[in-house]
């Protein structure tokens, strides 16, 4: 059995060695059919190489996926490679836009799920995105064409390149990474953004970008960490744009008034119907407006927590602008115009249609500072602080121009201090004007190194300074300067300075660049038992003088020796006549015009009285008077036209034509004459031109009542 196998096995090898020298012999003898292709193998590992090759594949969905090229290698593993004139088409679905690839080569994988394209790649989607660059990437599972090297786009409107870019097909979204930038057209309006990363989700009608962007509208620079930009439409004219992280806004135009820069934590810029220009901005966090000067300097900054800012037609031009919460106004000085600083809880302003700001309204703890400047020395003194500011700008928010502080006002100049329940500041005049709303309002006071002065109404102006007060005049004066003031305050001799004096009057006139306080009015002065009364006061501050007109009476205490003891004693005398000056420096009173003078020692009438004090101005040194004199004491009457009474020895000494002396001595009526008459009044004698004479009596019995006290 064995024998029969090995016999069986040496046959078949005999039979298939023939066959196989027969066929060889048959091939060597068979001639090349003519006309034959001869294919060169482009690649040894592919199995298959074709030309003119199209592969087309589609899911239930209907998403079709057709690639096109000149040659096609096929691979074991399934793998497809595409060469010379590749095309990719993504037929568009109803969600969705369809798109063209084209390259060099392409690489489908074996599952026709993914494309690489290599050399010279273009994009081309149906809704007008176009793109190129060296490289791409499609994958059907999530619909999207990465693009790992540099990569630029256009569209209407619109130019991207960046160095990496991601096309998501189903938000019809672009990616784009690595120093992107975008360039906006419409019309004649161009808007530059650049950024480490930027989104561009057209059918969305929204851009973001984030790491470090800048945007440049021609008229405007922006920065930013992060931004978002709205589009307009099919169009790429800006809707509204949102920058955040330190945004920043800078102003190409230097017109004065116009926007130099805006800060804040964010921007939302809202644009007009153009596309073109901002028609509103709202800065949240640290917001700060900063508006150009004169010659492009920088001019008034505002800051709040939050801002909406409103714009013209013209470039950067603000006509609207609301502040909230830490609201803080600044214009800077100016040639003689000082420095302007407004804080408040709140602001809004707003300016002419077409024009710039020009009234503003600050609400809540407002406080106004002025600084600086070459005029005013103590500019920095103006402050004013108030429940409300209205306030008057000039050259679009460069400087206030008036204001009116309403709510619990106050406010300083210099030494002088304003209250009221309503004050308005004329900047052009450097003076406020206070006054009272209501009949229970805040009564209108000015304080200042005199003292203190209320009326209905008040005018401060502060180069002097100078007051004007109308209506229940009351002033309240203090004889020095408080501590630290420039000029010395002097009050009348007559007044003690340890003691307030008070004032009413219909009216005030205070000019402190003479240092003279003129009250009208039915004027009454007094402190303690001294009093001045009269239609007219004027006090010279400076050197401490005293002038009354107008129906004049006076009351002060005066020191004078004691009759019957020989000491001093003080007693309150009266004064009066149409007019009266005091002059401190001399230590004199004078009444002219219907003068009288009350006093222990008698009552004296005459055109003119005056009386000599002593340096402590209380202490009478003596009296004259002259002008039909008339003196009247108990049980005497002396006339005459001059007198002179020295109080140290209680000697009278009167001239005449004649001087003329009627007493009363024992119930008989007494008459001396002479052309002059020394008298004593502790004396029963008299010395008449210049001799002593016995007094005689008249045969008329009792003296006139004219005698009488």
């Amino acid at each position: 059995m064995a024998i029969w196998r090995r016999s069986l096995r040496f046959v078949l090898v005999l039979f298939v060695a023939g066959l196989g020298a027969a066929v060889l012999l048959g091939l060597r003898e068979r001639a090349a059919p003519a006309g034959a292709v001869v294919v060169e193998r482009t690649d040894p590992d592919a199995v298959i190489q074709s030309r003119k090759s199209r592969i087309v594949q589609a899911d239930s969905s209907g998403d079709n996926f057709i690639v096109a090229a000149n040659h096609q290698l096929t691979y074991p593993d399934g793998r497809v490679r595409m060469l010379d004139g590749v095309e990719v088409t993504i037929d568009a679905q109803d969600d969705r836009e369809g798109f063209v690839l084209q390259g060099a080569e392409a690489s489908v994988t074996g599952d026709k799920q993914e494309v690489l394209l290599a050399g010279d790649v273009t994009f081309v989607s149906g809704d007008g995105l176009e793109a190129r660059s060296e490289s791409a990437t499609y994958t059907r599972a999530d619909q999207i064409v990465r693009m790992p090297s540099a990569a630029s786009f256009a569209r209407a409107g619109m130019r991207a390149a960046a160095q990496q870019a991601v096309y998501d097909r189903t938000r019809d979204l672009l990616r784009l990474w690595g120093d992107a930038e975008i360039l906006l057209t419409e019309d004649e309006a161009t808007t530059g953004i650049s950024s480490a990363s930027a989104e561009i989700a057209q059918t969305d009608g929204r851009m973001t970008f984030d790491g470090g962007v800048d945007i440049d509208t021609g008229r405007l620079r922006m920065a930013a960490v992060r931004a978002e930009a709205d589009v307009t439409g099919e169009t790429s004219a800006l809707d509204a744009l949102r920058i955040e992280g330190g945004a920043q806004v800078q102003g190409l135009d230097r017109g004065p008034g116009r926007l130099r820069s805006m800060t804040a934590s964010e921007i939302q810029v809202d644009y007009g119907d153009s596309g073109q220009r901002m028609d509103q901005a709202t800065l949240a966090g640290d917001a700060r407006l900063v508006l150009f000067g004169t010659g492009g300097a920088r001019g008034t900054e505002i800051s709040a927590r939050s801002m909406d800012v409103g714009f013209t037609a013209a470039a950067g031009g603000v006509n609207e602008l609301t502040g909230r919460e830490d609201v803080v106004l600044e214009a800077p000085a100016e040639g003689s115009r000082p420095g302007q600083r407004i804080s408040a809880d709140a602001l809004r302003a707003s300016g002419r249609p077409g024009g710039g700001l020009e009234n503003a309204r600050f609400d809540g703890s407002v406080e106004y500072r002025e600084n600086g400047g070459d005029v005013r020395a103590d500019a920095s003194a103006r402050i004013g602080r108030a429940a409300r500011l209205d306030a008057t700008f000039g050259d679009d928010l460069s400087a206030l121009e008036g204001a009116t502080f309403r709510g619990g006002v106050t406010f300083e100049g210099g030494e002088a201090r304003g209250l009221g329940d309503e004050a308005h500041y004329v900047v052009a005049d450097d003076a406020i004007e206070l006054a009272s709303v209501g009949p229970d309002g805040r009564v209108p006071r000015v304080v200042d190194r005199r003292g203190s002065v209320q009326a209905r109404t008040i005018r401060l102006v502060f180069d002097g300074p100078r007051i004007e007060a109308r209506g229940d005049v009351e002033s309240v004066l203090s004889r020095t300067a408080s501590a630290g003031a420039s000029v010395e305050v002097r009050h009348p001799g007559l007044l003690d300075g340890d003691q307030p004096v008070l004032v009413i009057a219909k009216e005030l006139a205070y000019d402190g660049r003479t240092q003279t306080a003129t009250y009208g009015g039915g004027v009454r002065l007094w402190q303690g038992e001294t009093e001045f009364r009269g239609d007219t006061l004027v006090l010279e501050e400076s050197v401490g003088n005293l002038r009354i007109d107008g129906a004049v009476r006076t009351r002060f205490p005066i020191t004078q020796l004691d009759d019957d003891t020989g000491l001093p004693k003080t007693s309150v005398s009266g004064g009066r006549g149409r007019s009266m000056r005091y002059e401190d420096d001399a230590h004199r009173v004078i009444y002219t015009a219907d003068a009288g003078f009350d006093g222990p020692r008698g009552d004296l009438t005459a055109d003119e009285i005056q009386l000599h004090l002593h340096a402590d101005d209380s202490t009478l040194d003596r009296v004259t008077a002259a002008g039909d004199v008339v003196l009247v004491t108990p049980g005497r009457r002396v006339s005459g036209e001059t007198l002179v009474y020295v109080d140290s020895d209680g000697r009278y000494e009167m001239t005449g034509r004649p001087v003329t002396m009627i007493e009363e001595v024992d119930g008989e009526c007494r008459e001396t004459t002479g052309r002059t008459l020394t008298f004593f009044l502790a004396a029963e004698d008299a010395s008449v031109d210049g001799r002593a004479e016995a007094r005689t009596e008249t045969a008329s019995g009792k003296c006139p009542e004219l005698m009488r006290r």
